[in-house]
């Protein structure tokens, strides 16, 4: 398992329209990845959890990745993360 610490950067937080646009992204790959945000765990792969998570502009996360090429994978979803705009 691999983790990297990153906070939300957008300023309308992980709406509709960023939190489709990452499940899109986040399907691409095979490794189990989860957004920690306190004590709720998101799973990037489904927008209904995003939504609910209601991840606000500044909310800190840990992107957590297990599977074969964790590092890697979990680097590309804190830049996406990070590079997303309204």
């Amino acid at each position: 398992m691999f983790q990297k610490e990153t906070s939300v950067k957008n300023p309308t937080g992980l709406h509709a329209r960023p939190a489709s646009q990452m499940v899109q992204f986040c399907k691409g790959f095979p490794e189990k990845i989860t957004l920690i945000a306190g004590e709720r765990q998101v799973d990037p792969k489904s927008i209904i959890t995003i939504l609910a998570a209601g991840l606000k502009q500044g909310t800190p996360l840990t992107v957590q990745v297990e599977g074969g090429n964790e590092q890697d994978v979990c680097e590309k979803v804190v830049a996406f993360i990070e590079g997303l705009e309204e």
